[in-house]
């Protein structure tokens, strides 16, 4: 990916973080090994906090869709890293989701696979 994309995809978790008024510490941590799997690093992701914290900011999608939808499944996954997802949080995600094409069957399934990997990351 592209470091262009990394910052985007990393704006786009981010800013669903930021929804609730705070990213936590768990959420930090989370964000952080996202980063390192997609290849991000430092600046990178400093530039994508930037960019989510700006008053303007509208989730930008990356080129490839199966990325589109890797980046779902780690809004997904980092919004539950606090153990709740806020109403806001639930907002941002589908504003994320009005332009995919997805079933609510297969929303269900990334839900429930973010929930699983939540567990493992809590270990």
């Amino acid at each position: 990916m592209e470091k262009e994309d990394q910052i985007k995809y990393l704006a786009n978790i981010y800013h669903v973080l930021l929804a609730d008024g705070e990213v936590d510490p768990v959420e930090t941590r989370a964000n952080e090994a996202i980063a390192r799997e997609i290849g991000a690093g430092y600046f990178e992701r400093k530039a994508a906090q930037q960019s989510a914290e700006g008053e303007q900011f509208e989730f930008q999608y990356v080129d490839r869709w199966s990325d589109r939808l890797r980046n779902l499944e780690d809004i997904l996954f980092a919004a539950f890293c606090n153990g709740v997802t806020h109403p806001s949080e639930k907002t941002q995600i589908k504003t994320y989701l009005k332009p995919l094409p997805i079933k609510q069957e297969q929303l269900d399934l990334m839900i429930s696979q973010a929930k699983q990997r939540h567990e493992e990351f809590k270990r």
